[in-house]
């Protein structure tokens, strides 16, 4: 027993001393620790150009390394999480370079990308990563379209967000393309997967790619059956991006966006006998596709996907505004005012008619008050309305009017030299699914013609509607007879 207890004894000691002995062999350092400082903003890079970033980093231990770096960019569709990790790689990731900053050209395709830095200290194998939104744009890859008759030839041309203005785009994108009949207009339709931009003339309907201008596809290859000769063409998309829609000489034909795969554009829509729908489109959460039909005075309505128009039930409901299915009255103008309701100008044969149509609501009927107190309407072809303030600018010859929605009277914001014609009138505003902008609602844009030269003008606009400082803010001349003016809004 005597000896079990000495053993017991040195091996309880043994242990407190190797314990003892133990805790004073560890030193501990503080590891290294990096911050990363770069962009503040979404990094906007056009196509080719060169993407530069030269971030700061700071060391929490200085001496350490040295340090490998690897720039990469990928979707985010390309990743179960934010960060790119051994248990999470990008399966399309690409690397861009594996120098300390970043330096290189654009190559990759127009889009949205993320654009992560990583660096890893090779003493430690830590590693820290930062990314960025990047977005690399084609050369056009937002501005004005301007469709113009140049010489008697079609000439559409760009002047891009940066002020940076491109004539004859189709023709220097397509060498050889000769497109028939006398130029009409220009729009362009972007979404998710759908970067068009179509140009009509009186012949029929020609589509380019939004990013560079190539050739696409003509009326033969897009329509069921022969759309010739193209009267007061418009395309718009619905607002859950299904369908497209063309309509020329008071006709609608539809086909769906990318999304939802490629088709010809249909037939005619089948609808009431002998309608001619104005060409003008509106759609709404409750009612996806709206039009106006000047032949029966009456608005016609389909669902998405449909190729079929419906007309509105008989409404005689007391306090309503109007009966959608029995107006009475001729549209000639229009725009989408504030919270997607849309002021439409309208005539019968004694007065002009401010009509407004909320497509949000079940009850779409909204207001029918005469426009008594607006001068010179009855001459008014060319509408733009603000999205913020219940405000509608028409053009007169080389005046242009503000029409208070609310106080229901005009008054003239700005006049042209007596020799230029206002041949297009649009307020800058973007689409309700994309990216916003500071200036959105804030600048009416302004194409005229003094018969020698076609010219742009941007009026920036006060909150209560009047032209700031009472003159155009940018100008821009060397076009053709303008026809018409449409905004390329950025790819989503």
């Amino acid at each position: 027993m005597r000896i079990k207890e000495i053993i017991w004894g040195t091996c309880i000691c043994s242990l407190l001393f190797a314990c003892k002995k133990d805790n004073n062999k560890y030193n501990y350092s503080n590891v290294n620790e990096l911050n990363i400082t770069g962009p503040k903003e979404e990094i906007l890079v056009v196509q080719r150009d060169t993407i530069r970033v030269n971030p700061v980093i700071t060391e929490s231990q200085s001496g350490s390394g040295p340090y490998t770096y690897k720039w990469e960019i990928y979707r985010s569709k390309d990743l179960n999480s934010w960060e790119i990790t051994p248990i999470n790689p990008a399966t399309t990731s690409t690397v861009l370079s594996t120098e300390k900053n970043l330096k290189v050209p654009a190559l990759a395709a127009p889009g949205t990308y993320l654009l992560q830095y990583t660096i890893t200290d090779t003493k430690t194998t830590l590693r820290q990563s930062v990314r960025y939104p990047l977005t690399i744009n084609g050369k056009y890859y937002e501005g004005w379209l301007v469709m113009a008759d140049k010489a008697g030839k079609t000439e559409l041309s760009f002047v891009r967000q940066d002020g940076t203005v491109f004539p004859d785009v189709i023709g220097i994108s397509n060498p050889g393309l000769s497109l028939s009949g006398k130029p009409l207009a220009a729009f362009s339709g972007i979404q998710s997967k759908l970067e068009d931009v179509n140009v009509f003339t009186d012949q029929g309907m020609y589509r380019f790619s939004a990013n560079d201008f190539a050739f696409t596809g003509k009326s033969p290859d897009l329509f069921e059956k022969p759309i010739n000769p193209v009267v007061n063409p418009a395309y718009a998309v619905n607002s859950v991006n299904f369908d497209q829609y063309v309509v020329s000489n008071g006709n609608v034909y539809g086909t769906l966006a990318p999304n939802q795969g490629i088709a010809k554009y249909s037939e005619r829509f089948n609808g009431p006998a002998g309608y001619s729908v104005f060409p003008y489109f509106m759609s709404g959460n409750q009612f996806w596709t709206l039009f106006y039909d000047n032949i029966g005075k009456r608005f016609l309505h389909a669902t998405y996907t449909s190729r079929s128009f419906s007309t509105f039930p008989a409404n005689t409901e007391t306090g309503i505004a109007f009966d959608m299915s029995n107006v009475g009255k001729t549209m000639i103008g229009g725009d989408r005012g504030p919270n997607t309701e849309y002021f439409l100008v309208m005539k019968d044969a004694s007065a002009y008619y401010l009509c407004s149509v909320l497509p949000n609501n079940k009850k779409p009927a909204g207001v029918m008050d005469k426009m008594d107190a607006a001068p010179e309407i009855d001459k008014a072809v060319l509408f733009a309305a603000s999205e913020v303030n219940k405000q509608l600018y028409y053009a007169v010859a080389n005046k242009i009017y503000l029409y208070d929605v609310l106080a229901k009277t005009a008054r003239l914001v700005y006049t042209f030299p007596a020799n230029q014609q206002i041949k297009d009138l649009k307020m800058f505003k973007g689409q309700e699914w994309g990216k916003s902008n500071p200036l959105y609602n804030t600048r009416l844009v302004v194409a005229t013609y003094n018969g020698a030269e076609g010219e742009l003008y941007y009026l920036d606009l006060l909150p209560i509607g009047d032209v700031a400082n009472g003159t155009y803010s940018k100008k821009f001349g060397g076009f053709g007879n303008i026809l018409q003016i449409n905004y390329r809004n950025p790819n989503l």
